[in-house]
Order: structure tokens, then sequence, then C-alpha cells
């Protein structure tokens, strides 16, 4: 199937979707992907040092904490 093809495909299967949870998702995954990759990386950097400030200060959670909160993920 050529490119065109597949974007047509998609775009009827969109359209069928009712669900808005699903919608929301889709958006912030096109979103994320239109991100130039400077702001991706300027973006992940700073994440990157708001995590590395906040292991200094202690603001951390155990495995067992963690494991509790990415249970809850996805179940909106």
């Amino acid at each position: 199937m050529d490119i065109q093809a597949e974007l047509n495909w998609i775009h009827q299967e969109i359209d069928k979707v009712k669900d808005p949870s699903f919608v929301e998702k889709m958006k912030h995954l096109l979103q994320s992907i239109n991100n130039s990759t400077v702001d991706s990386d300027a973006t992940y950097n700073l994440d990157i040092e708001n995590a590395l400030e906040n292991i200094k200060k202690g603001n951390v959670y155990t495995e067992e904490e963690a494991r509790e909160i990415a249970k809850k993920w996805g179940r909106k």
C-alpha cells in the first residue's frame, strides 16, 4: 500500500471513533510527533536536570510507591 492509501485508511478509521479518551490520546501522540527535535531535546535535557535536582532534594518514590503509581496508569 502506498502512503496516500495508508493515510486514507487511517482517516476513514479515525472518522469512526467515538471514544473521547482515544481522541485525546491520538491528539497527544500527534502533538508529540510534531514537536521539533530541538524542542524535544531541550525538553528532555530540562527533564533530566529537574529529575537530578529532585533526587538531590530527596523528592523520590520508593520502589513500592512507584509500582503503586504505575498500576494506576491507564485507568482513566
